[in-house]
Order: C-alpha cells, then structure tokens, then sequence
C-alpha cells in the first residue's frame, strides 16, 4: 500500500508472516536510502521491542518540590516533542517543535544528563527523582485488510513529487512478483483522482459538444468548433513543460477549464459565419469575413482568461504551487488556442460546412415558395 501524508510515502507490504515480509521490504527500504529525492526512510516494524519504564518517586520530588508535571514536561519535551507554539512567515503558519538531539535522547544514561527545577528554582538531576528499568514489550503490530503488514515511510524532497514516487516504487516492487500490497491514504486519493479527472475531462468533452449540437442543430458546427481543444490542451502540456511542472490532478483540472475557453473562440467564428450564409454569403466569403470582423472579440476574451491566470501563477503561499499548476495551463493554452483557431476553424468550416445548409435556408425556401418564386438553389447538400 502506498500512501502519501503530509510530504511523506508510505508502503505497506502484506504477508503471513513478518520475517517473510521483512525480506521482501529491506530492499525496498534499500533503494529508497539509494534515491535523492527520498529522506529519512524508516519502518515500522521491531522484531523485538524494548521500552523503557520512568517511575516517578512521588514523595521524594514533594520533599524536594518538584511538581509532577514539570518533570513529565521534561521528559516529554527531551525524549519526545512538544509543540511550543507558532509563528507566521510569508502567510504561512509553521509549528515550533521542541526536541533534543536524536544522538542525546537514544540511551538510558542520557536520562542522567537531565535536569528540573526545585520549588526555589535550584536545578535537580532528574535521576534524583525516577528510576528506571527496561521491559521487553509485544510490539503493537496493526494488521491489513487481516494480514500482517509492514509500513516503509520515506519523506519526500523538495521537487519530487508523489507521483515519481509512486512510480519508483511501482518499478521497485515489480523486481519481486507475487508482493501482496496496497495502495492507500493521500497515495490511493491521487491514484483515484487521477482516473476521476480524467473522466471528468472525457465528461466535459461530451457535455460541451452535446450542447453545441443543441444550440446549432447540426453534428458538424459542433464538430469544428471542438478540433480546437487539442490545441488548448498542446498549448496547456507545453506550459507545464516549461514551468517544469507535471501532470497532475491539479494540471488535469486546468485542462478541464480549457474546454470552454478553448470552444468560446469557435464559437465566435462558426455562429458569425452562420448569420453570414443566411444573408446569402457563400461559404468561404462567410468564414472569411467572420474570422476577420470576431479577431478583436477574439483577441480580447482570450487575454482576459490568459490576465485571469496570472495571478494563480504568481502568487505565493500556501497551496501556491497547486494554484501555479492550474494557472499555467489556462495561461498557455488561452494563448495556444487564440492563436491557432483564426486558422483552424476557418479551414474545417470551409471544408465540412458544405454538408449543413445554413441556418436560414429553410425559411428562405418556405418564403420563396409561397411568394410563387422558384426555391434558391442550395449551396451545399445536407448531412445532419
């Protein structure tokens, strides 16, 4: 299983038995030591688990007057972490956690480097106050899915990112078929939300062009005004490339949003070319014409989208790097899909727009015939 928390990796692999599966996850654990972008690799799992038991002389620290607590607060602050409190940096609040060094806290002499304040503020060694014994304890082993598990937890490194990871230890683990193991947590929600985007962008795709048929009456106009969004989506993939960004759940969510951004400038050209034929334009002088009066429409609703993203590139803080993803997307591909609609659709109109009569047509027809006067010839031939 791998899961994704807070920067961190988590693999879980299942087993029957935990000496099996710790053969099985030291390489593992081997590889992510070996890998740059991975820090602080640790497991989960003890074959045998020693604890040391503190037992606090309740009287003698009365006699000497140190409270209780201040010595649980000792010990939990040296041996453990406390959060002290917070502090605010670039908009961003960050915890303060005190705790001593791992080379200070590892051994039960360091308990004898330790220190409390009596009642008059005298410093006392805190072994004057606890004893200590070791204890060999049963491991608190959590099972999945019913069977024994061990848990590799890495953190991550600025710049690599979850999705590297997960492919690392998918390559990782293929090395040993037969490993029984799971995808869960933060790693299971960007796995599914991977999928889910990707239906959500097919969805989007379907909705808008059904739309489109709706609005126009026709399966071609549609078709024409959606050879635009593969532009938008070329444009998107190629700010990312050059952000240095890749694609994610949060890249996938400004794609989606290139859908209509994408179809907006078709929309402009196919439905100003429609009116065009009704007044009896040809098909090309019609397109042309339109391509040349939408450009300043054009031009203007694709810089207010493009203006509309900067400040998701821009701006900082936290979450700023999602938002930077989606703004790059939207800022490319508003500026790919203006610059090359003024060529596509004007070319695929000319060429598929002969199979749909104009939207006018009819009426001119009916008009015609009840005026007594032959029926205009048709400009184009009809497949709806």
């Amino acid at each position: 299983m791998v899961a994704v928390a807070a920067g961190g990796v988590d693999v879980i692999i299942l087993g029957d038995e935990y000496p099996d599966i710790e053969k099985v996850i030291r390489p593992l654990m081997a590889a992510a030591l070996a890998n740059p972008g991975m820090a602080r690799p640790r497991l989960d799992y003890e074959p045998t688990s020693p604890r040391l038991l503190v037992a606090l002389d309740r009287d003698k620290a009365a006699q000497l007057g140190v409270p209780a607590q201040s010595i649980g607060r000792a010990l939990e602050t040296m041996f453990g972490s406390r959060k002290a409190t917070t502090y605010v940096k670039t908009g961003q609040e960050y915890d303060v956690i005190l705790q001593t060094d791992r080379a200070n806290r590892m051994n039960e002499s360091d308990l004898d480097n330790l220190y409390v304040r009596t009642a008059n503020g005298a410093p006392l060694p805190l072994s004057s106050v606890v004893t200590t014994h070791v204890r060999g304890d049963t491991p608190s082993r959590e099972r999945v899915d019913r069977l024994r598990a061990i848990t590799l937890s890495v953190q991550l490194n600025p710049g690599y990112t979850v999705g590297q990871a997960v492919g690392f230890f998918q390559a990782e683990l293929a090395k040993s078929p037969g490993v029984n193991y799971k995808w869960g947590g933060s790693a299971r929600d960007f796995l599914e939300a991977n999928g889910a985007v990707g239906l959500a962008f097919a969805m989007a795709l379907v909705l808008v062009f059904l739309v489109l048929a709706a609005q126009f009456e026709s399966w071609i106009h549609p078709i024409v005004i959606m050879l635009t969004v593969p532009v938008a989506a070329l444009g998107g993939l190629f700010g990312l490339l050059i952000a240095g960004s890749t694609l994610n759940t949060y890249s996938q969510i400004g794609l989606i949003i290139l859908v209509g951004i994408a179809a907006k400038n078709g929309i402009l050209i196919v439905e100003f070319a429609n009116q065009l034929r009704d007044e009896g334009r040809t098909i090309r002088e019609a397109v042309i014409e339109s391509a040349s009066l939408r450009l300043r429409p054009i031009i203007m609703t694709s810089i207010s989208a493009a203006a509309g993203a900067l400040p998701l590139i821009l701006w900082g803080g936290a979450g700023g790097e999602s938002r930077k993803t989606i703004g790059v997307v939207i800022f490319f591909g508003a500026i790919f899909s203006t610059l090359l609609t003024l060529f596509i659709v004007p070319v695929f109109y000319n060429l598929l727009a002969r199979y749909t009569k104009s939207p006018g047509s009819i009426s001119r027809s009916i008009e015609a015939y009840e005026g007594g006067e032959p029926a205009p010839a048709a400009e184009e031939s009809v497949f709806r």
